[in-house]
């Protein structure tokens, strides 16, 4: 692999699920490209009121994040899609498409993305995409957080399996991913519980996305029963679900 493509579903899960993996792989030599395919904050509309004025400013300041980070990496070139988190699901086809074309012109090897894993439905959508495009290279996934049997658990896959490549992290790529974490200033409540102790990944597995990610409660939902709660996603997984087998590329 020379060309890689990482899918980034938002600003901040670079860092979160594939810092070092990224990292080491430009250490050998790899051309390594990013997709944010989110801005990573929720729109206007969708927005709490005691927020709503502050939505092009929480996007500015993610961007500006966004840019320390991926200048610490060391990665070159980036692609960014400016549309809110949680809306994904609504332009399926749009970033496929999208991402097929950065295959083709920058002849990538390998795609890697988010796990299956209900961690947020933006992952989630971002795996199901990736799946349509192992005809035009090697993709693989690596996990971020899951709330698998009412824990949350970090950098781990919810079924582990024998082609799986796990990274135990030195201890100054340890201290490498908290600082890359602290640039993500608007995100510092969301991220105190991520593991900088290990990272991996392996090949894409075939899911069935017409369901959610595992049984139980998934991580995104994880507050649902308090409707005002800052963190709740209002739409169900069911209804994620309902709009990856209604696109386009479902087949």
């Amino acid at each position: 692999m020379k060309n890689i493509l990482f899918i980034i579903p938002h600003p901040d899960d670079e860092i979160v699920g594939s810092c070092c993996i990224i990292k080491r792989y430009i250490s050998n030599k790899k051309n390594i490209f990013l997709f944010f395919v989110t801005n990573g904050v929720i729109s206007h509309s969708s927005s709490w009121f005691w927020n709503k004025k502050k939505v092009e400013n929480m996007i500015n300041i993610r961007k500006k994040e966004m840019k320390l980070s991926v200048k610490k990496l060391g990665v070159k070139t980036i692609y960014y899609q400016n549309i809110s988190t949680r809306t994904l699901k609504d332009k399926i086809f749009k970033t496929y498409d999208k991402i097929r074309k950065i295959i083709i012109s920058k002849k990538i090897d390998a795609l890697f993305c988010p796990a299956y894993e209900g961690g947020h439905q933006d992952h989630d959508v971002s795996n199901f995409i990736c799946s349509k495009l192992k005809r035009y290279c090697k993709v693989f996934e690596f996990p971020e957080y899951n709330y698998f049997n009412n824990t949350i658990n970090c950098n781990t896959f919810i079924k582990k399996n024998d082609d799986l490549t796990i990274l135990n992290l030195t201890e100054e790529e340890k201290e490498f991913k908290k600082n890359c974490l602290k640039i993500y200033k608007s995100e510092k409540t969301n991220l105190n519980y991520i593991n900088i102790n290990v990272e991996s990944f392996r090949p894409l597995k075939d899911y069935d996305y017409s369901k959610p990610a595992h049984s139980g409660v998934l991580f995104y939902r994880r507050f649902s029963l308090f409707s005002w709660h800052p963190r709740v996603d209002g739409d169900k997984p069911e209804y994620v679900c309902k709009k990856i087998t209604e696109s386009k590329i479902f087949k």
